[in-house]
């Protein structure tokens, strides 16, 4: 990371808003990438002699499912075009409810495919008005970005990556933790993937036919359909 984008990372890590955008990559950036309009002529990408194409119908049909992201309903829709007799089936194979928290709201886990729980979440360092990324509280998330901060441009890639471990670890342990207790999914099988990578490791090439065999082929599809989804 350059030193002259110190004062930009800073104002992207303490004062960013929410959104319902999940990053691919949690890291400071200068600014984010723009978002180009769509075009009526899809292009068409001749990297495999076999043409893969994605229905994103989802939105389309009488009894809408609803989505608290689009990375969440890409990967429904990359779900249902590659993983066999997979389908969106809400409170059965999408949003399956684990728990409720304090307040009484329904927990959910993302997906179940395949009879193995798959949580898309990438790692949240940015605060937002009402959470702290995913940090514990709000002396958490202040100490690290006080430290993230003091620290030279050398250092700070592997002081993050450190971070982003620990904070993906305190989340699959606190999803782990209330599977455990829950009579039906105590000895269920519990994926979580960060970033469309993960995704398309852990996820895709173990219970998928028919993908694409090369991890930039899938990311640019992936990214298209970021573009192509509305917020």
């Amino acid at each position: 990371m350059k030193e002259d984008s110190t004062a930009n990372s800073r104002d992207l890590l303490l004062e960013s808003p929410g959104s319902n955008l999940d990053e691919y990559d949690a890291e400071p950036r200068e600014h984010r990438r723009r978002r180009h309009k769509r075009h009526h002529d899809n292009q068409r990408h001749q990297l495999d002699k076999t043409e893969i194409t994605i229905d994103i119908s989802i939105a389309n049909c009488p009894d809408p499912v609803k989505f608290c992201s689009r990375s969440e309903a890409i990967c429904a829709a990359l779900l249902q075009q590659f993983v066999p007799h997979f389908d969106v089936q809400q409170g059965v194979t999408f949003q399956v409810p684990i728990g409720v928290d304090r307040n009484g709201n329904t927990i959910a886990v993302d997906f179940l495919v395949d009879g193995v729980l798959f949580e898309y979440h990438p790692v949240r360092f940015f605060q937002s008005r009402k959470r702290f990324g995913d940090f514990s509280s709000r002396e958490e998330y202040r100490s690290y970005a006080k430290v993230f901060h003091a620290l030279t441009a050398e250092k700070r890639a592997f002081f993050h990556e450190a971070m982003r471990s620990r904070l993906t670890l305190n989340y699959f342990n606190r999803r782990r933790a209330m599977l455990d207790q829950h009579p039906l999914f105590r000895r269920t099988e519990l994926i979580v993937a960060t970033s469309p990578e993960e995704f398309y490791e852990r996820v895709i090439k173990r219970f998928g036919k028919g993908y694409p065999k090369t991890m930039e082929r899938f990311l640019k599809m992936f990214e298209d359909l970021m573009r192509t989804l509305p917020e």
